[in-house]
């Protein structure tokens, strides 16, 4: 086996908080319609929705804010008010404006891997709110490659591989989704590290994850990722 000789990172959830950000607009969401439906249903309501829209809107804060303005509509509660409204989008704002809060120990694994190995940085969602974060996490000087997509497929994994020039089964990728960091990635050749975050959308959790898969490992941290990754290098296989 040859040896891993590029990193790809994941941004949100894996380099910044992400989605308890979400979480947390969802439940001011649920308080704002307290007398209107029931938390379990307005979730699946809202997730119904920003599911349908996401070839319209696409990921990140803009999408679930439209998506939630409609929830309120499928509600139908008769004549809403532009105050309700107003309030939704209040909520998308704030979700939109937080700080990007970089997660304990992100910043000194990307500088130690970016020692030994070029790191690119592939997240997905809204071009801007991407840009955004990752200028204020500070973190771009780490990086050799940014790439923002609108999905992580395998076809988007390798046309990234091509033009970076990088075979599959030398690239790793580093991130907290098994739908979009590890499950395309393993698919095309390549190697994958999930680094699990405390909470997980929906939709992208995997209903049988592959954690036997021979290309694939789990990190408690991002702390452990450089020394399994010295071992790939090194070795072209991670230590059983």
């Amino acid at each position: 086996m040859r040896p891993v000789r590029l990193v790809g990172v994941d941004g949100d959830d894996t380099l910044w908080r992400c989605q308890d950000l979400f979480d947390e607009a969802a439940r001011e969401l649920g308080e704002l319609l307290a007398g209107s439906t029931t938390p379990c249903v307005l979730a699946e309501m809202l997730h119904e929705r920003e599911a349908q829209n996401l070839e319209l809107f696409g990921y990140g804060a803009k999408g679930f804010t439209l998506s939630a303005i409609e929830t309120v509509l499928d509600l139908d509660l008769g004549s809403v008010d532009g105050s309700l409204v107003r309030s939704v989008l209040d909520i998308g704002r704030r979700l939109m404006a937080h700080p990007v809060e970089v997660l304990p120990g992100a910043e000194e694994a990307l500088e130690a891997l970016a020692r030994t190995h070029p790191v690119v940085l592939v997240t997905k969602g809204d071009l801007v709110d991407q840009e955004r974060k990752l200028e204020r996490s500070g973190l771009r000087r780490h990086l050799a490659h940014v790439e923002i997509v609108s999905e992580k497929s395998t076809a988007t994994y390798e046309e990234l591989l091509r033009t970076l020039a990088c075979p599959a089964e030398e690239f790793l990728m580093v991130g907290n989704s098994e739908r979009s960091d590890v499950e395309p990635v393993l698919e095309i050749g390549g190697w994958a590290i999930h680094v699990p975050y405390h909470t997980t959308w929906r939709r992208e959790l995997v209903d049988r994850p592959s954690v036997a898969h021979p290309r694939r490992r789990t990190a408690a941290a991002l702390a452990d990722i450089p020394p399994l990754l010295a071992d790939l290098s090194s070795h072209g296989a991670p230590r059983p």
